[in-house]
């Protein structure tokens, strides 16, 4: 009986992280779309991009109401350069306009890659 008792709990124990894993709860489980690309727009929030930046098209507005530091609308601003020259300004190795961005990028690369491919695909 013992045995039976332990193998029904093992059950339980497999039954309870598979319905973890497919809520998508971080719980240690993570569920196979969670594992896939990084979502732009989550890390653009997380990363709080919005309290400069609006992006109109994902029906996003700046937090800020102080024009020092508000940043443009990144739905067409992105437009005027690329992947890997925004990847540089986000990190402080180049400037637009002569000027660095404000803060640097604490997230992964691949956040960024994500961000920036989200933040392009915004203007369309």
């Amino acid at each position: 009986m013992r045995l039976g008792q332990a193998l029904a709990v093992m059950l339980l124990l497999l039954a309870t992280l598979f319905l973890v894993a497919l809520s998508g709860s971080d719980y240690g489980v993570r569920s196979a779309s969670a594992a896939g690309a990084p979502d732009g727009k989550a890390i653009f929030l997380a990363q709080k991009c919005n309290l400069c930046h609006s992006v109109s098209a994902a029906g996003i507005v700046r937090q800020t109401q102080s024009e020092k530091v508000a940043g443009p609308d990144l739905t067409t601003a992105t437009a005027k350069h690329d992947k890997a020259f925004l990847t540089k300004f986000l990190k402080k190795e180049e400037m637009i306009d002569g000027k660095k961005h404000g803060k640097e990028w604490k997230g992964t690369d691949q956040e960024l890659g994500a961000l920036i491919d989200w933040l392009k695909e915004a203007k369309k």
